[in-house]
């Protein structure tokens, strides 16, 4: 893929997924969470992607949680 186009949110919740380097793995987060919210505003998301775009954020919450340290939000009813 060309500089000039950004990566997709998938291609970098792949890319988040493999990162093994904290700071490249905050990065990665970040970018990631920044290109699911834009593309979910985005008139021509699916609701298929609509959906896997939810279960990556879910992932990206747990890798902020068990990978980088970051406290975990309650649960209603905790």
């Amino acid at each position: 893929m060309p500089d000039s186009y950004p990566m997709s949110w998938k291609d970098l919740y792949l890319q988040t997924l493999l990162e093994s380097d904290e700071e490249k793995l905050k990065e990665l987060v970040h970018a990631t969470e920044q290109a699911i919210v834009l593309r979910a505003i985005s008139a021509s998301a699916s609701q298929d992607e609509r959906s896997d775009m939810a279960v990556a954020k879910a992932s990206l919450l747990a890798i902020k949680v068990h990978k980088l340290g970051w406290p975990s939000v309650p649960t209603a009813g905790s």
